[in-house]
């Protein structure tokens, strides 16, 4: 059994021909390229919404509240404000990933119809990108709730 392609520590070396995209790996390229481009128009009027959501946030609760007898007529606190920010930052939060999506779906689809290697590349660098993002997005997440775990530790231990 020969293993010509196998470097001295074990791991494999480029191969010394070019890649061919058949017409299997096509048809699977063009089918993801059609899918996130419908999951990111998705994901811009979510966006749309959130932002549409958060100037008139107020609005909508000042007018909720209008319907119960004796609510307060304004939000206390400027949670108003403070949903707004909320919602602003969740905005802009997913614009980028959407956007990674929606560039991966169009250079695929014109790499694939055009036969144009660079807009392939660039297609690969946005679903890098995508995925990068949501990597740190978790890192960070879990980041957060191991340090409420050990400040909940932190804290029972001192209560009790």
């Amino acid at each position: 059994m020969e293993m010509d392609n196998q470097m001295p520590g074990g791991g494999l070396e480029p191969l010394r021909s070019e890649l061919q995209v058949t017409a299997q790996m096509r048809n699977y390229l063009l089918l993801t390229a059609k899918w996130t481009r419908f999951l990111a128009i998705v994901g811009f009027v979510f966006i749309g919404l959130m932002v549409i959501g958060a100037f008139t946030f107020g609005a909508i609760m000042r007018s909720m509240m209008a319907n119960f007898p004796g609510a307060p007529t304004s939000i206390p606190g400027g949670s108003s404000v403070i949903m707004t920010i909320y919602l602003l930052f969740f905005a802009v939060l997913y614009f980028f990933p959407t956007l990674y999506l929606y560039q991966f779906s169009t250079k695929t689809k014109a790499a694939l119809l055009y036969g144009e290697e660079v807009n392939l590349a660039y297609a690969f660098s946005r679903l890098k990108s995508f995925f990068k993002f949501w990597g740190i997005f978790l890192l960070v997440i879990l980041a957060i709730y191991a340090l409420v775990f050990i400040g909940y530790a932190i804290g029972s231990s001192a209560m009790g």
